[in-house]
């Protein structure tokens, strides 16, 4: 379990993130709350991948697999962190008029 753990824990955060936006503009109104839900959503989902990406670089380095393994969910933590910026970018940039 951990392995999968490490190799997807990025890109679900990725996926819990685009739900949860989903969500927002789908039930929320289009005014300032949604933006704060957004912005709060957003926020916590790279505190979590930040956490993750830090216990991963931490982790001694690895040989075979693991070091793989490891690269592989360093790479997937880096990538949902600039998808989740890029999902939330225009929510939180365009001006309602």
């Amino acid at each position: 379990m951990t392995s999968w753990l490490i190799l997807l824990g990025g890109l679900l955060l990725w996926a819990l993130h685009f739900f949860g936006l989903y969500a927002i503009g789908e039930f929320g109104n289009d005014d300032r709350t949604a933006r704060i839900a957004v912005l709060s959503l957003t926020l916590v989902v790279l505190l979590a991948d930040a956490a993750m990406l830090a216990r991963m670089l931490r982790r001694p380095s690895a040989t075979g697999f693991s070091g793989w393994r490891d690269r592989f969910g360093i790479g997937g933590a880096v990538l949902a962190a600039l998808a989740i910026c890029w999902q939330a970018l225009p929510a939180l940039l365009i001006e309602q008029g």
